[in-house]
């Protein structure tokens, strides 16, 4: 099964996922704790198997480069591809 590592910047998100997926959040009793650095963040990932949940550049620079799964959310690319899609856009 699929766990989750919410990362400091996305916290909230948990109560849309509360009860549909495992997930832990970084501050929770053995995660890193608020304020950790990326590298620190990754590495638990990557120790406890994790998907990272962040927006955080340098958390997924940390992702990529020792190939974490992860996933994120590009705000500006999500709203204009809404507005792309939007009736009579063009």
């Amino acid at each position: 099964m699929v766990e989750f590592l919410i990362d400091e910047n996305m916290l909230g998100i948990d109560r849309y996922l509360e009860g549909h997926v495992k997930f832990r959040k970084v501050g929770d009793d053995e995660c890193p704790s608020l304020g950790s650095s990326d590298p620190d963040v990754a590495k638990f990932a990557q120790d406890n198997n994790l998907v990272v949940v962040t927006n955080d550049g340098k958390l997924l620079k940390q992702c990529k480069l020792f190939k974490i799964e992860f996933v994120t959310l590009d705000l500006v690319v999500d709203l204009a591809q809404k507005v792309l899609k939007y009736p009579d856009s063009d």
